[in-house]
């Protein structure tokens, strides 16, 4: 079951595929386009994609689109690579064959994916399965691959990047037996057409009698299959050497994955760490725990053994209890792990060990990872049968981990100097089954350190966040000393008491309301005032979209090229065919369209109209190769026209004068920023205006630190509130079903220091300027800006002062922050 953030990213890919398929098709039935651009990539990438700056070629310099999802840790990236693989198949590549190269870079997420992927009870597996029909080859290189392989199944060729980079050891581009997919040995003048059609195939020469024949090796067989190419940690492979050697695959999409995108790539989708908190991700709060002594790991380590040992007796309850099995594992990092490094002046790993044991531990329950020694290698550290509790390392899990049992980072390691450890504190926040336990100490994460001031140790903490893709998220972090004292508890903080007293009317802010009587309302609501509205009644409607549909139904297939190579005749060059990828029926319709109706019944019955119509017209075969085509036509209408009716069915009521947009004091109705906070600080805030007591500024990511620091550096600003995606904080319910949360509300004063209008603000990243979600949130802010002057006030309480009605609303894009600011503001 996908989670929502997920689902998300799944929408993105997917019309993404769409968008690509759609160009595809215009610059092929178009000899215009075709005159006047190089390839349907130009096409593609322009109007929500226009402002994509990374524009590359393959090696044989064909135009072809790569992607990033940006991902914070945790997020579950090879189940969206699964998702990715899918979507590509069944509205891109449009058959269940084909060729997938998965990249990874470190051997421990290689061996985990694989591992997984090979399983066929495994659930990522068997969503491969569905994609192919059964018919799925997960292989390694070295494996033997046939052409027909190929053909028949979709494969998935796992790759470490060593594999696929350049070089003289390298045995992945030299003569390796991949002769199904090359012509005969000796027949130099098919070699040489082949080579003409991909100038980059490798080759061998003999200048001499003029020969050259086309390697067979696996480089060179994927280079003609123009695969789809998923990279991992797509961050570390940026750099221009590692872009060039993607390149060379001759992919025909790239889709990476990444928690920390690097500068220039495409973002086709992003998911933050607030969302990924909001379905219970990852192990929040944390709890950083000081020591007696600086230095002292030893009694840091009797700390850590203490709380494992405590954490472990909650599992075992709880697995008794009916719960999840969790075996609590704690990483400890230390100075040294080398044979000949081992010395007093440094703590190595097996003086860690001897302590351990000494302490009462089990040798068989501590383990080694280093760059020398892997003790944990080939272990499936989530087996109820493993016994694995301590791992001692001093970098080598800080990247490529994926073990959600750990709860404990002990770092022996200096603060100060201990780059290694930002990266490690990543390793103990997933949520082990990506689902709170509910119990307290199960759900949470606990950092010990032995040696560096807290507040070093703070900063590392709040970087490996940043680090993480987590940078918006609350961190929830607890500091304590070694008597167990708070350094940084959560505090309450309350609203200003001068802004409380001199400016209550700009604590209140407007929200739409059902007029049910004189001076009475209730709150608006999708589910009772837009979906009962909505009509379905489309029969006709969708016959006219079918109408449409109709000539187009079969009129375009995709120019796979296939390859003819025998030994009596020349090599030929002909259009593959395309296998039935969907079975097209109103079963396959109603699970499309019932995301969009909202309604299985519904769904189900115009699934079946659509079914029967088409079916008394087409063969299966053809309906059953156009499945995705029709499906997706269909069910964009659909969009279509539930859209234009739930923002018809909130102007009606707007016009009727049922829905108004109100400021009220009614605590059950109306809505007044929330009288105090809780935010946890080491170190008090810097910010003046802020209208809180204090405010939490390390949950700012770097677009809100930048408003933030505009906003209050401005004289007029009587205060401004950095608003919280959380219930109990401002939220607009506007036509559709998700409700609107704004990002900062400001209270801005004339030259005279009275209240002149309270200001409301949405700001959004560069790579999210056009997308659906943005366009309807700038389309409700437009409309309660046309509500200026009818914005209603109704008092409730008596003693509640004259309230005020005077706002300003707005959606700001990235890089327009400072100007449209600075005009509201200064």
């Amino acid at each position: 079951m996908l989670k929502e953030y997920q689902k998300l990213v799944v929408r993105d890919l997917e019309t993404f595929f769409e968008d690509l398929d759609t160009a595809r098709t215009k610059y092929e039935t178009s000899p215009d386009l075709k005159a006047a651009l190089g390839s349907y990539i130009d096409l593609a990438l322009t109007g929500k994609y226009a402002h994509y700056a990374d524009r590359t070629k393959t090696g044989a310099g064909k135009p072809y689109p790569r992607v990033c999802i940006q991902m914070p840790t945790g997020g579950g990236k090879t189940l969206i690579a699964i998702e990715t693989i899918r979507a590509y198949q069944n509205l891109f590549a449009k058959k269940k064959t084909g060729l997938v190269v998965w990249i990874t870079h470190r051997d421990q997420i290689y061996r985990q994916t694989i591992e997984n992927l090979q399983n066929k009870s495994h659930p990522y597996r068997q969503l491969l399965d569905q994609a192919s029909g059964n018919r799925t080859l997960i292989i390694e290189k070295g494996q033997a691959l046939r052409k027909q392989d190929v053909d028949e199944n979709l494969v998935v060729l796992m790759l470490m990047i060593q594999s696929a980079t350049r070089g003289d050891a390298n045995k992945m581009f030299e003569d390796s037996g991949y002769t199904d997919f090359f012509p005969p040995e000796g027949r130099y003048d098919l070699h040489k057409e082949l080579a003409a059609l991909i100038p980059n195939l490798d080759r061998t020469e003999d200048s001499l009698f003029d020969r050259m024949q086309v390697k067979t090796s696996l480089g060179n067989t994927i280079r003609t299959q123009e695969p789809l190419v998923i990279v991992d940690e797509f961050h570390t492979m940026y750099t221009d050497t590692a872009r060039a050697t993607l390149d060379g695959l001759n992919p025909s999409v790239i889709v990476g994955l990444s928690a920390t995108p690097k500068r220039g790539m495409n973002i086709v989708s992003k998911v933050t760490g607030r969302q990924l908190k909001a379905e219970d991700m990852i192990k929040l709060d944390m709890h950083l725990v000081a020591p007696a002594r600086s230095g002292d790991w030893h009694t840091m380590l009797g700390a850590v053994k203490s709380k494992r040992d405590e954490l472990e007796k909650k599992a075992k309850k709880l697995k008794q209890n009916g719960g999840v099995f969790i075996r609590p594992i704690a990483l400890i990092q230390v100075e040294r792990t080398g044979r000949d490094q081992r010395g007093p002046g440094h703590v190595h790993s097996e003086d860690v060990r001897e302590f351990l044991i000494a302490a009462g531990v089990a040798p068989h329950e501590i383990a080694v990872k280093s760059s020398t020694l892997d003790e944990i290698r080939g272990q499936k550290l989530l087996s109820s049968e493993n016994e694995i509790r301590y791992i001692i390392t001093k970098e080598a899990l800080k990247e490529g981990w994926d073990c959600s049992f750990a709860y404990i980072l002990g770092v022996i390691p200096n603060a100060r100097t201990n780059s290694s450890m930002t990266q490690l504190v990543g390793r103990v926040l997933r949520q082990p089954y990506a689902k709170k336990t509910g119990v307290k100490d199960l759900d949470e994460s606990y950092v010990y350190f032995a040696t560096g001031q807290t507040q070093e140790v703070l900063t590392n903490v709040q970087r490996s966040f940043e680090d993480e893709g987590l940078g918006d998220v609350t961190p929830g972090i607890e500091v304590r000393d070694h008597s167990g004292n708070a350094l940084n508890a959560p505090k309450v903080v309350s609203i200003k008491k001068d802004v409380r007293k001199s400016y209550p009317s700009s604590l209140f802010l407007p929200v739409w309301l059902v007029k049910t009587g004189a001076r009475s309302y209730r709150k608006f609501s999708y589910d009772i005032d837009v979906k009962p509205a909505l009509s379905w009644d489309v029969r006709k409607a969708v016959d006219g979209w079918m109408e449409e549909l109709k000539p187009t139904i079969g009129s375009y297939q995709e120019p796979a090229l296939e390859v003819l190579v025998n030994l009596d005749t020349a090599t030929t060059v002909r259009q593959a065919e395309t296998p039935a990828s969907i079975r097209f029926d109103e079963h396959y319709l109603a699970r499309r369209f019932s995301d969009t109706v909202d309604n299985a019944f519904v769904a189900w019955d115009i699934g079946r109209h659509v079914a029967t119509k088409l079916a008394g017209e087409f063969e299966a075969e053809l309906l059953d190769q156009n499945a995705g085509y029709i499906a997706r036509e269909i069910e964009k209408k659909l969009v279509e026209h539930k859209r234009s009716q739930e923002q018809a069915i909130f102007e009606k009521l707007i016009i009727s004068g049922a829905l108004e947009l109100v400021v009220s004091d009614d605590d059950a109705t109306g809505f007044e920023m929330p009288p105090k906070d809780t935010v946890a600080n080491a170190i008090p805030s810097s910010y003046r205006n802020n209208l809180y007591e204090d405010i939490e500024s390390s949950t700012l990511n770097s677009l809100e630190q930048e408003a933030a620091n505009i906003i209050d550096a401005s004289p007029h600003v009587i205060w401004w509130a950095r608003n919280k995606a959380e219930r109990g904080w401002y939220a607009v319910q506007g036509w559709q079903r998700n409700k609107i949360r704004p990002d900062f509300v400001i209270a801005r004063k004339n030259d005279k220091g009275e209240l002149e209008f309270v200001y409301v603000v949405e700001s959004k990243g560069e790579q999210l300027a056009g997308s659906a979600d943005t366009l309807y949130k700038k389309a409700v802010f437009e409309r309660m800006e046309a509500m200026k002057g009818k914005i209603r006030t109704t008092s409730i309480k008596t003693t509640t002062v004259k309230l005020n009605d005077r706002f300003e609303f707005e959606l700001i894009p990235q890089g327009e922050q400072e100007r449209r600011l600075r005009a509201e503001l200064y």
